[in-house]
């Protein structure tokens, strides 16, 4: 899809790093962006580093995991800017628990952003989307990541929503290409972002996220670099895209070795779990 001045991109999450690194190039390329958050603050900081792009720029306050608001905001959107051309369903977390240490209620929050937030943001903007793509083009961007290409150690919920999302994605590039709407399921590898700080003290070992969110920033990709590649995905009508070094190796990986792969999961699970326990009998 040819990205053209006048289109409307709605993104949530977008008080985070990726909706702000997308909504610049969109904006330059002349897009009018609803950015979507449940963090008012975050959307003024967000809107403020846009407003001179001199494209219209609207902040929804929104709970992506609550349905009733979901299907407002899509209405609001529609009313506010007459269309929708993009869905970056970016809103996301990620929690560094063991399973064993996963209560329901995390279980659920996951599953709302994570999930539901995907199904209700498409659902809900799809009459707009298939409005948009016989007149100029439509395309939706759904954020998974290389999580959801296997399963991590202390990652399960992050890795079974981004493995859901993934599925999602395939079944809806096939089921709305008749529509003209192109889908992405986007992959991203580390990425300079605040994501894991936003669950960090929620960690089973702070010691060890902590040192996981320092290796992000010293070796992840910037975030200018995945919003090239996600907006080159919507030009482009790729189906899916893998962002980093890190998530083309571990597709590869998981695909051709899966066996062989998890069990090196294991042997660092095994490895993370030993420094733990020698840390905390030091600490006592």
């Amino acid at each position: 899809m040819k990205i053209e001045a006048g289109m409307v991109a709605v993104i949530t999450g977008g008080g985070g790093g990726i909706a702000l690194g997308v909504a610049e190039l969109l904006a330059s390329k002349g897009c009018h962006i609803a950015l979507v958050d449940i963090s008012q603050t975050a959307l003024d900081e967000n809107k403020a580093k846009l407003v001179d792009l001199g494209t219209t720029i609207s902040t929804h306050v929104v709970d992506v995991t609550d349905r009733v608001q979901m299907e407002a905001l899509a209405k609001d959107v529609v009313e506010r800017h007459g269309k929708v051309n993009i869905l970056h369903n970016n809103a996301g977390i990620t929690l560094q628990k063991n399973f064993e240490n996963h209560s329901i209620e995390d279980w659920e929050r996951m599953l709302g952003i994570n999930v539901w937030g995907v199904i209700y943001g498409t659902q809900f903007f799809l009459p707009a989307l298939k409005q948009a793509a016989a007149n100029e083009g439509a395309h939706i961007l759904n954020m998974s990541s290389l999580a959801g290409f296997v399963g991590m150690p202390n990652q399960s919920s992050y890795g079974a929503t981004k493995a859901a999302v993934k599925a999602i994605s395939q079944s809806l590039y096939s089921e709305l290409y008749h529509y003209g709407i192109g889908v992405t399921s986007v992959h991203p590898g580390a990425i300079k972002t605040k994501m894991i700080l936003a669950t960090l003290d929620e960690s089973d070992d702070v010691k060890q996220a902590t040192k996981n969110y320092k290796l992000v920033e010293k070796m992840g990709n910037t975030v200018e670099y995945a919003a090239e590649k996600i907006v080159n995905a919507v030009e482009k009508n790729h189906q899916r895209i893998r962002i980093g070094k890190d998530a083309i190796i571990t597709d590869i990986l998981s695909r051709y070795v899966p066996v062989g792969f998890v069990k090196l999961m294991k042997k660092v699970a095994d490895k993370l779990r030993r420094e733990r326990v020698a840390s905390n009998a030091t600490s006592d």
